[in-house]
């Protein structure tokens, strides 16, 4: 209820103002406008303040290079913070770590990675400039860092990477990837390219192995190609669901990842398998763990390898 006083104007219940601002930070907003409440939000009063680190902890989008340092700094503060806290109760209980991860608040986190000044011509989104590249080291630098201490983050289980005017090309031989926390189960990869290169970019694409990602099991990728959603998932043996603009498309360069798919494709139309599905959900988590590899799994690899050195050619 709003409290009436005749001497000062009417205010809203703080509940009521964390609800109107944790729907606003949901909502899928630009980069500038994710950035603009970054900076806005803290400024308009002590309770907007104290929500906005709550939501900016809990799902976090990092904006800037600069951003990234704070946004470790605050981390680093609540895992002394509540170390201190847990040290000073002397819980040493069978549940005591997992109590001290639910008081944890960073549940996701959001690379941005852009840059408003880059033209739009197929060179510069092959060849990131000077400050897409100070983004993606503070990229990894933010992922080395939660994989090193997991009590910074000990309640995290989504990153996701959207990059703005970038290839994706030649995204996977740099294995960013690689610096994923190992108590990550969901990853999203988003590319935003001009839709002029779009398709050029789908066919200059080259087969790239990718380390693996065990804890991974959902997957969203989009603005790529069936072969780049495919090297991905070859990466992540306990994948369970995989959601991609391109269903089609990747169900036909790789028929054993139908059971991981939506049932519907990106026009709510039905997917169907383009060959006979040999096989269970559980029995394709199998082969794809590497404890059983089967002979499909071995024909795929030779066709992949054929394939790559006729690449080479």
């Amino acid at each position: 209820m709003v409290i009436n006083n005749p001497h000062r104007p009417p205010v809203l219940p703080v509940e009521l103002s964390y609800q109107i601002l944790e729907e606003t930070w949901a909502l899928p907003l630009s980069t500038t406008e994710r950035r603009d409440l970054l900076v806005a939000l803290p400024l308009v009063c002590t309770s907007f303040r104290w929500i906005a680190n709550r939501l900016f902890l809990r799902d976090a989008h990092v904006v800037s290079p600069a951003y990234a340092a704070h946004f470790l700094s605050l981390l680093q503060q609540q895992r002394d913070r509540l170390a201190s806290t847990h040290s000073d109760d002397n819980d040493d209980g069978p549940d005591a770590s997992l109590a001290l991860a639910r008081r944890c608040r960073c549940q996701s986190i959001t690379f941005h990675i852009y840059d408003p000044d880059s033209p739009p011509n197929l060179l510069r989104v092959r060849l990131p400039s000077s400050g897409s590249l100070a983004a993606c080291n503070a990229l990894e630098t933010t992922l080395r860092a939660l994989s090193r201490d997991a009590a910074l983050a000990p309640a995290l289980h989504c990153v996701a990477l959207h990059y703005t005017g970038w290839s994706f090309t030649h995204e996977l031989e740099h294995a960013r990837l690689a610096y994923l926390p190992p108590h990550v189960r969901a990853l999203e990869l988003r590319f935003v390219t001009p839709p002029a290169f779009a398709q050029r970019l789908r066919h200059i694409y080259v087969r790239r192995y990718v380390l693996p990602m065990p804890g991974v099991r959902s997957l969203r990728i989009y603005g790529t190609c069936p072969a780049f959603v495919a090297d991905v998932v070859r990466a992540c043996p306990a994948l369970e669901s995989l959601e991609t603009d391109d269903v089609r498309g990747v169900l036909e360069l790789q028929p054993s990842l139908l059971s991981f798919v939506s049932p519907t494709a990106g026009d709510g139309t039905p997917v169907k398998s383009p060959v006979v599905s040999h096989g269970t959900k559980a029995r394709s988590a199998v082969e794809w763990s590497g404890n059983v590899i089967s002979a499909k799994y071995e024909t795929r690899t030779r066709d992949w390898k054929r394939g790559r050195r006729g690449d080479a050619k």
